[in-house]
C-alpha cells in the first residue's frame, strides 16, 4: 500500500474525485497548453523536476508554497 499521500477515503467527498488527481490533470493540461516540457516547468518554477513530476503523477499533496510557485510558472508571459 502506498503511504505517500492519504487515500481518497481520507478526504471529504469531492465531486471531481481524488483532489490530487484533479490537480495533476490541471497542471499537466496547462503545461502542455503552454508548450512546456516538464523540465521547462520545473525550471520556470525553480523547483526540482522530481517535485513537479510527483504533482503531475498525482502522487503529491503539495504545500501552498509549492502550489504558488507552480501557478506563477504556469501563467502566460
Amino acid at each position: 500500500m502506498d503511504l505517500a499521500r492519504p487515500l481518497i477515503e481520507d478526504f471529504p467527498a469531492h465531486p471531481d474525485g481524488d483532489p490530487a488527481e484533479v490537480l495533476a490533470r490541471a497542471v499537466r493540461a496547462r503545461r502542455t497548453a503552454l508548450g512546456l516540457t516538464l523540465p521547462d516547468l520545473a525550471a520556470r518554477a525553480d523547483l526540482p523536476e522530481a517535485d513537479v513530476r510527483s504533482v503531475e503523477a498525482g502522487l503529491a499533496m503539495p504545500t501552498l508554497a509549492l502550489l504558488t510557485l507552480l501557478s506563477r510558472a504556469l501563467r502566460e508571459e
